[in-house]
């Protein structure tokens, strides 16, 4: 013998079917939206007006050395380590929201920044290191790529990424 489900049971057993259609569609809509808005956030187009200053002019003035500049994690990341050589000189840059660090790559004409939610607190301390993590976005760079890191309207002279 057949049964046939009919009456409010039929009803609620539609009922759940779209309401998990919904939930599933505005989850895939959430996730498209913070993805585009992280790569967004990585790439803008402007590129910093200052003169290149040489790393031993950040050094001297800004208290901070350049000690690596690595592309890693299969090229999905762009790694910088800074020390804080002063941390007095480091504070007085660093401490403006503006002047978090990114990347500027003249090759493509585009900019990485570490997305704002991923920023560490910084240890302003002599001798400590800083270190950042880049989204590598539309792997802008590669190994021996040049790329001046930037300091709001600050930007260091050149540095081949290895």
């Amino acid at each position: 013998m057949q049964q046939i489900i009919t009456g409010p049971n039929l009803q609620l057993i539609l009922n759940r079917k779209n309401l998990i259609a919904l939930g599933l569609l505005v989850a895939c809509l959430l996730a498209a939206f913070l993805g585009f808005q992280r790569v967004t956030q990585s790439l803008p187009a402007s590129r910093p007006l200052a003169a290149p200053v040489s790393t031993a002019v950040l050094e001297e003035r800004y208290g901070l050395k350049i000690n690596l500049v690595a592309v890693t994690a299969a090229g999905g990341f762009v790694d910088v380590r800074l020390k804080i050589v002063d941390a007095a000189k480091a504070k007085q840059l660093l401490q403006k929201v503006e002047n978090y660090p990114s990347l500027w790559i003249a090759a493509q004409g585009a900019t990485l920044s570490v997305p704002a939610d991923e920023r560490g607190v910084i240890s302003f301390q002599d001798g400590s290191n800083f270190n950042l993590l880049f989204p590598n976005s539309n792997n802008a760079v590669k190994q021996g790529t040049p790329v001046n890191l930037t300091f709001g309207s600050i930007q260091i002279e050149g540095i081949n990424a290895r």
